[in-house]
């Protein structure tokens, strides 16, 4: 039987991370070629390839030369650093390219100078609509923390219904990135910090701040309703989990968004419970996902 090969483009940073979930998940794959950012794996055996620890994956279908890729009828372009100058062609190509939720994509990656390799996946409805699976969130200078673009990812991705004037429990909301955003999306939002939020949020009118550990926190300090959980506390997972689950014994938000915080490989394997908890408490859409301005973490979304 013929190898496949398979890639992964992720961030640099949680390279470790991958080749530990890989080592999990997919015992029989093997490291083949690889590049910051751009991982090949080779299998004997074709099979379902989807790790969790990188913003995109399919089959690679190995390195091309440009005349090669120049025949291509549509395609997207990925460039692995800004600097690389790829051929105009290759751009205007990737310009006027358009694909559908269920299509494969074609993904032409440039690693280097005339460094170009061939990728396909399917488009999934959680995915960037974007070459390479990088961020579309415009850059906000009013933005107080990296949260702003976590949860402004999260969003975007799985197109949260959230609705206006919905109440939003921020769980470890200083300084105040991602309330910044959910307040931008007319919602109100119940940050809970014992430390300070940046002052441009605490002027808003839809923010609350509860100055507390939210481990203090029980139902006596809910008078409403609760429609979202939210967090991106930096504690393990298994902390958080426990912490989101007591809530979950005296709130019924629509959905929880958590960012899980991924500083130890043994909490990998706890990712494929929790998602399997989440199931058991009702919760009809519950998935994981790597997002492109994550570090070592992954966002864990549960929806009724």
């Amino acid at each position: 039987m013929m190898s496949q090969f398979y890639f992964t483009l992720t961030n640099p940073e949680v390279e470790p991370l991958l080749k530990k979930e890989m080592s999990i998940g997919y015992p029989n794959f093997r490291l083949s070629y690889s590049r910051p950012g751009f991982l090949t794996f080779k299998a004997e055996n074709a099979t379902n390839f989807s790790p969790w620890m990188c913003r995109l994956s399919g089959i690679c279908l190995g390195k091309k030369k440009l005349e090669e890729l120049l025949g291509l009828s549509k395609a997207w372009l990925w460039k692995r650093v800004d600097s690389l100058v790829p051929a105009s062609e290759l751009v205007e190509l990737s310009d006027k390219s358009l694909f559908r939720i269920g299509e494969k994509v074609t993904l032409i990656m440039m690693l280097g100078p005339d460094d170009y390799w061939l990728g396909e996946y399917i488009l999934k409805k959680t995915h960037f609509q974007t070459p390479g699976e990088v961020s579309s969130i415009e850059k906000n200078d009013e933005a107080p923390s990296r949260a702003y673009y976590k949860i402004a990812e999260a969003f975007e991705a799985f197109d949260l219904p959230m609705e206006s004037q919905e109440k939003v429990l921020e769980l470890g909301s200083a300084p105040g990135g991602a309330s910044l955003f959910l307040l931008e999306q007319d919602l109100q939002v119940f940050g809970v910090d014992p430390a300070e939020m940046d002052p441009r949020i605490l002027k808003k009118y839809n923010f609350r701040h509860i100055k507390k550990a939210f481990e203090t926190l029980n139902e006596n300090n809910f008078r409403e309703d609760i429609d979202w959980i939210v967090s991106d506390v930096n504690l393990p997972p298994s902390v958080v989990i426990q912490e989101v689950d007591r809530f979950l014994t005296f709130l019924e938000p629509r959905g929880v968004i958590l960012t899980l915080k991924l500083h130890q490989d043994r909490y990998l394997r706890m990712l494929k419970p929790i998602v399997e908890s989440y199931k058991q408490k009702g919760f009809t859409q519950v998935e994981l996902k790597y997002l492109p301005s994550y570090r070592q973490e992954i966002c864990l979304v549960a929806l009724r």
